[in-house]
């Protein structure tokens, strides 16, 4: 499963785009996903910044599973979203993190672990 993101991670064009705003719909509900949405037209994923990294990587997995199974309902894609997160080993998260993290939260975790090495 790892393979099949990275692929599409380095490959499709898709930008990966972190923000805090999550579209509203006319009635003040929401429109997209709270946590993510994909938009393949536009080769774009947006992941909300607002929550921690791992619930970032989970969502971003699951946009992706989006793209891979199009015809899998929300609720198959959410499960098989968590269960590939539970699945990634150390070096796996750490890329897909790459991915869903700001430069500065990058610069963040660099420098932390310089100081434990």
């Amino acid at each position: 499963m790892f393979d099949k993101l990275k692929n599409i991670l380095l490959h499709s064009g898709y930008r990966v785009i972190l923000t805090k705003k999550i579209e509203k719909d006319s009635h003040g509900g929401l429109s997209r996903g709270i946590k993510g949405y994909i938009l393949p037209d536009q080769l774009k994923i947006f992941i909300n910044k607002r929550f921690g990294a791992n619930d970032r990587v989970v969502t971003l997995i699951h946009e992706l599973l989006h793209e891979i199974y199009p015809s899998k309902t929300e609720n198959q894609v959410d499960r098989l979203s968590k269960t590939a997160f539970s699945k990634l080993n150390v070096s796996q998260l750490g890329f897909l993190q790459f991915f869903i993290m700001s430069p500065a939260e990058i610069r963040l975790t660099l420098k932390a672990n310089q100081h434990n090495a």
